[in-house]
């Protein structure tokens, strides 16, 4: 009967070791074939296999058939991931070792608990059994609170969600070892069904978490894309309230010029000149500032500077002496949009001289971008990053992602400070077009 649990225990872990291998091919690479059937049925044929080798028990023996059968997985069912197929193939044998490992170290770990508990079953293949169940615990534990995270970015993870992954693998944890304690007296059958769920109500929860993930990797994104849409309606806005402006002062241009006329004609030259300089006034605000060589910057950041003079903040522009061609009119919007906008939230809530200084260098194929304001808190950063992150600064490292940038934050004299580095690149410009 105890036999008959290892070998349970077995198939257990073949399935888990399967299945972690395959969703570890299929984040990191693009599969070949779209019949998702067909990864199904090798899913179950690949876990029979190495059921029946690792019944065996032969370490070896169950190292070699998993490397050929993902070895040619990675080959002939994957592409893509910035890998050639030996690059793919050593990938997966690399994560295979990693989980090995893992396993070793799950094993050595229930070894030193049992020990201490005073509690190691008399039966060999009971101990085989629950080292076999302990250490897919750990693995699972280990692939989706922490490998998982190494090559999927993008996955939006909470301290709570980490939290529950530790309460997962603790209460998995003592119920195995709870194990230890009826192992003597329990049907073998009842101790199979309890390491099943043990093992399956953990592997479930861990997919519904990564489900959740996922699913607010996508909320996040599409949050980010309405941001985006949002700066870039607004900015349509102000530009369609400058054409009318335009065309309601075109309107009268023809009777403003004869007005004038009329005037030097009649040799009033000095009211001739005061109603150019009312012209003068109209048509002022609607031409931006040359501020840089960027008509579309340009537009921006007179329109940030007027909002901010009418906030009472203080909006100064130190330097501005990179050329920004390389970067399209969308990030240029995203990136200052939200940088300003973020700089002038932060200043409004300053009792005292509310301002934002932005400057912007050029240098060899870097540009550098600096904007600071005053803040009226303290600010918490690590290592250079914010700890609080709202939907626009998240745009702003995907736009500086686009460019190969980094991005880091300092808090000093309750001015906070953020600093851009952006490659310019041809392959930087082949990205952004």
């Amino acid at each position: 009967m105890d036999r008959m649990i290892l070998m349970f225990c077995s198939l257990v872990s073949c399935i888990i070791t399967v299945n972690i291998l395959f969703c570890f091919m299929n984040d990191r690479y693009d599969k070949v074939y779209r019949n998702q059937w067909l990864y199904r049925i090798l899913t179950i044929g690949y876990t029979l296999v190495a059921a029946g080798v690792n019944m065996r028990m032969v370490p070896l023996a169950n190292m070699a058939v998993y490397l050929i059968l993902f070895g040619a997985a990675a080959c002939v069912l994957y592409e893509g991931g910035g890998k050639k197929k030996v690059g793919r193939v050593v990938e997966v044998f690399v994560f295979y070792i990693v989980m090995a490992v893992s396993e070793t170290l799950g094993v050595l770990l229930l070894d030193l608990l049992l020990a201490k508990a005073g509690r190691i079953p008399r039966s060999e293949e009971m101990l085989q059994s629950m080292e076999t169940a302990f250490s897919v615990l750990i693995v699972l534990f280990l692939y989706y609170a922490v490998f998982g995270r190494v090559w999927k970015k993008s996955a939006l993870r909470t301290r709570t969600q980490y939290i529950v992954y530790l309460i997962m693998l603790l209460y998995g944890s003592v119920n195995i070892l709870v194990i230890s304690f009826i192992s003597d007296q329990e049907n073998p059958f009842i101790l199979m069904m309890i390491v099943g769920c043990i093992i399956f109500s953990n592997l479930y929860l861990l997919y519904f978490i990564r489900f959740t993930d996922e699913r607010n990797a996508y909320k996040r994104k599409a949050e980010m894309m309405e941001q985006q849409e949002k700066l870039q309606y607004e900015n349509y806005e102000i530009q369609r309230e400058k054409y009318a402006d335009v065309m309601a002062i075109l309107h009268d241009v023809e009777k403003h010029i004869k007005q004038m006329e009329r005037l030097y004609q009649e040799k009033y030259t000095d009211e001739a000149a005061a109603y150019a300089g009312q012209i003068n006034d109209l048509l002022r605000p609607l031409a931006p500032f040359p501020y840089t060589g960027n008509p579309i910057l340009n537009c921006l950041l007179s329109e940030k500077k007027k909002a901010a003079g009418l906030a009472g903040i203080r909006f100064d522009i130190e330097e501005f002496s990179a050329d920004l061609r390389f970067m399209r009119p969308v990030d240029i919007t995203t990136l200052f949009g939200n940088l300003i906008d973020n700089a002038m939230a932060a200043a409004a809530r300053c009792k005292d001289d509310p301002y934002v200084i932005l400057s912007v260098r050029g240098f060899h194929e870097m540009v550098s971008v600096r904007i600071a304001n005053g803040v009226d808190r303290e600010i918490s950063i690590k290592n250079g990053e914010l700890q609080q992150k709202g939907i626009g600064i998240l745009n702003i490292e995907r736009c500086v992602n686009t460019y190969e940038g980094s991005i880091s934050y300092t808090y000093r004299h309750r001015q906070l400070a953020c600093s851009i580095l952006l490659n310019q690149t041809e392959d930087c410009r082949g990205k952004s077009i």
